[in-house]
């Protein structure tokens, strides 16, 4: 285990060093906004935006916007 602290002129203090098991690889996922969890993009069309039901606890696609409030601010 090596500890490496850099400074700029000040103090610095190390509270806490942890050693756990080193990751060896990382790659990366297929990403889709279709598959998080949380998200339900099944009525998607054209134009929608995701909005968050309350009542499912999730974001839902929609193209109606009923309970937002937008503050264009004063010209």
């Amino acid at each position: 285990m090596s500890v490496k602290v850099t400074s700029t002129g000040q103090t610095s203090f190390v509270k806490e060093v942890k050693v756990g098991t080193p990751v060896r690889r990382v790659t990366a996922g297929i990403v889709n906004i279709n598959t998080l969890e949380g998200v339900d993009t099944s009525a998607k069309t054209d134009g929608s935006v995701l909005v968050f039901n309350a009542s499912t606890s999730k974001f839902e696609a929609t193209t109606t916007l009923d309970k937002q409030q937008i503050n264009g601010g004063n010209f």
